[in-house]
């Protein structure tokens, strides 16, 4: 039914862990499957739901009974993705990519909740209102929340359907391949974004922005495409670049054009450094901040 629809990398990740265990329907997903599957133990108490970790290495999540069923089922899950995502990871990345992701756990209980594999697989109405109350139903959510997940899909497919495909020429013209370097000799900026495998983002959780000499020395801003899709980078290639962090200062947004404060990074960094890293977080902050204001207006 969605044949443009990419998904993200936390929903790579919750499919793989849901086929891995066997979580094959809506049916499955429940406190009491995923945590034998997972082996969890199980509390209930009338505290804050929280999950922790013996010194022996049992994991323990800890549910408020003074909630709904469905309100503990979501806590568990969100208790479960920082177990799972976050404890004991040994990661190492450039500091400027170090940042504390706990608060996106929501998107976890989104995706775990209603899978994309899964709700592919189901026989969805035509009609947007009735389907809205077939995810409701089939996955045992609000309606709000599966007005959510399912124009969240809607938009995505759209996206992919507007978004033309990589020709060959344009992957062989590529300035990076997976495994190598950004070059150091540019004619113009070139942005290229990073995913990191253990986000909760939908999209990119930075942009490495290049420059080139020439914008470096004689612009005092410089726009940034943010609708332009951006090369991958990996980890590997990286650690070979020599980074500086770009701090949600040097960035400005009016009426929808976001720019890079070029004479700001020059004045902290001189000319010497030219590949900055941008927070995904203070762009989708900066851009939301520049809608509201505009909203006032209308």
């Amino acid at each position: 039914m969605f044949i443009h629809y990419k998904k993200t990398h936390l929903e790579h990740f919750v499919e793989k862990l849901y086929l891995t265990h066997s979580i094959l329907q809506p049916e499955d997903i429940t406190i009491q499957r995923l945590s034998t599957e997972l082996d969890i133990h199980i509390d209930y108490a009338p505290v804050q739901s929280r999950a922790y970790e013996s010194l022996s290495g049992m994991r323990f999540v800890l549910l408020d009974n003074r909630t709904t069923p469905m309100k503990q089922r979501f806590d568990f899950l969100h208790e479960l993705c920082h177990m799972l995502r976050h404890a004991g990871n040994q990661m190492t990345l450039p500091v400027p990519f170090i940042k504390a992701q706990e608060e996106d756990a929501e998107k976890f209980v989104l995706y775990a909740t209603m899978p994309f594999f899964m709700i592919q697989s189901c026989s969805l109405s035509g009609d947007y209102n009735i389907t809205i109350q077939q995810i409701s139903k089939v996955f045992g959510v609000s309606r709000d929340m599966a007005k959510i997940r399912f124009d969240q899909i809607l938009r995505r497919e759209y996206e992919g359907e507007m978004l033309p495909r990589r020709s060959e020429e344009y992957n062989s013209a590529s300035l990076i391949q997976r495994d190598s370097e950004p070059p150091h000799v540019l004619e113009e900026p070139v942005i290229f974004a990073y995913y990191d495998p253990h986000s909760t983002l939908d999209g990119p959780d930075q942009l490495i922005v290049c420059l080139d000499h020439t914008t470096l020395s004689t612009q005092h801003e410089w726009v940034i495409p943010i609708e332009d899709r951006f090369e991958e980078i990996e980890i590997d290639a990286l650690k070979n670049l020599e980074l500086e962090s770009a701090s949600r200062g040097d960035l400005i947004c009016f009426d929808g054009q976001l720019t890079l404060q070029i004479h700001q990074l020059v004045y902290r960094h001189g000319f010497t450094k030219r590949n900055f890293v941008l927070q995904m977080r203070d762009i989708e902050q900066i851009l939301e901040a520049d809608q509201s204001t505009v909203r006032r207006f209308l």
